[in-house]
């Protein structure tokens, strides 16, 4: 008789789990739009120029385009003001202080990008004091674009050794400094060889020449995101989209237009990019590296300055410091599920207890209201999760 109802009992647990797992199988199988996630994140300390939330500076190098003449006459003809001016020079030559002071006066951000005067020789510690302190004679902040691309110059370790030095050396006698690391779009595979750690900011420079507009550039972009978003503030630190090329005489403006107008939209999905920085130059005739015969430049092209002044005429403003989940939300009629990895290891925050969960491809989804801490909106097809 015991046995008859043990197995009578076990008959009905096996039968509710099987109604259990049948529900949550028939749920997830109900079509579901995908959707974006951002989500509110706010342990990473704010650096130095870092613009509230998510909002983004804008910027340029303009004192390389022979068509500019001022600040004035770029926000002109861009019609757009600007926050970040650039201008380039190398360790022992004479900086352009007289620039950075314009920008201290005009409430710019001056951002200088510092090459070796050697490439063949680029790591010799006797050019660092003098330089830190000629930058820091009128004590004006600056952000400091050190080496960039530092695949170019040597190996990792010496490079790494070098920054850090560098990095050192200025915070003693140039306070002032702001420091960039920068990498190219062609060394995001071995970034880890390069990266010093002990910066501010992290930039990635992205040159894309005429006819290749567009090549693996968009995913680029996304992996270098992906793995520094919470590291420190990012920033295009030099953009160029080259319009013409001395190979083969090819004009490519119509290209260069779309990619412009491609490149700054998708700036919207990225709200730790908190800067983009055009460096408008003509390397045709050059041979520097593969950026050698191409114009970069947005002032000697109606097509190129159309798309230009176009795109930077809606700066992002956030309201919030968001971050960007790599995994997309469900939505089902007012339901939204969260995948748990997002929630626990992305957002570091807890479930409450609850049975309400599904699998979407063999992962845990959460309802959203589940999510402990945070509470959501929709805008822009988006998701988005912000504190209580």
């Amino acid at each position: 008789m015991k046995n008859m109802v043990f197995l009578y009992c076990m008959m009905l647990l096996l039968t509710g789990c099987s109604q259990k797992i049948q529900q949550k199988s028939v749920i997830a199988e109900i079509p579901m739009q995908e959707i974006n996630v951002y989500y509110e994140y706010n342990k990473r300390p704010k650096s130095t120029f870092e613009p509230e939330n998510s909002s983004l500076l804008l910027g340029a190098f303009i004192k390389e385009d022979k068509t500019i003449e001022s600040i004035e006459d770029f926000e002109k003809i861009t019609e757009k003001s600007h926050q970040i001016y650039g201008f380039t020079a190398t360790l022992t030559e004479q900086f352009p202080m007289t620039d950075i002071l314009e920008c201290y006066v005009k409430e710019k951000i001056p951002l200088l990008a510092l090459y070796p005067p050697d490439r063949n020789h680029p790591f010799q510690e006797k050019w660092l004091e003098q330089a830190a302190e000629k930058i820091s004679q009128y004590r004006i902040p600056v952000l400091i674009d050190f080496y960039p691309n530092g695949a170019d110059y040597g190996s990792g370790e010496d490079y790494k050794a070098y920054y850090q030095k560098a990095r050192e050396i200025f915070r003693k006698k140039a306070p002032n400094t702001v420091f960039i690391w920068s990498m190219s779009t062609d060394d995001l595979n071995t970034w880890q060889k390069y990266y010093p750690e002990d910066v501010d900011w992290i930039g990635l420079c992205v040159y894309e020449n005429g006819g290749e507009q567009g090549k693996n550039v968009s995913e680029i972009i996304q992996q270098w995101y992906k793995i520094f978003q919470k590291e420190k503030p990012l920033l295009l630190s030099q953009v160029g989209i080259s319009h013409y090329s001395d190979k083969d005489a090819k004009y490519t403006e119509q290209q260069a237009s779309q990619e412009i107008t491609r490149l700054y939209e998708s700036l919207r999905q990225y709200p730790q990019i908190k800067a983009v920085v055009y460096r408008s130059i003509d390397f045709t005739n050059q041979k520097i590296k593969a950026i050698q015969g191409e114009n970069y430049t947005i002032t000697q092209n109606q097509k190129v300055l159309t798309a230009y002044q176009n795109a930077i005429q809606t700066s992002r403003q956030c309201q919030r410091n968001w971050y960007k989940s790599f995994l997309k939300a469900y939505q089902q009629a007012d339901i939204f599920y969260l995948s748990e990895n997002a929630v626990v290891e992305e957002m570091q925050t807890q479930i409450a207890n609850t049975q309400d969960f599904i699998f979407i491809h063999g992962e845990k989804y959460i309802p959203a209201d589940k999510i402990i801490g945070y509470d959501y909106r929709i805008q822009n097809d988006a998701v988005f999760f912000y504190k209580q």
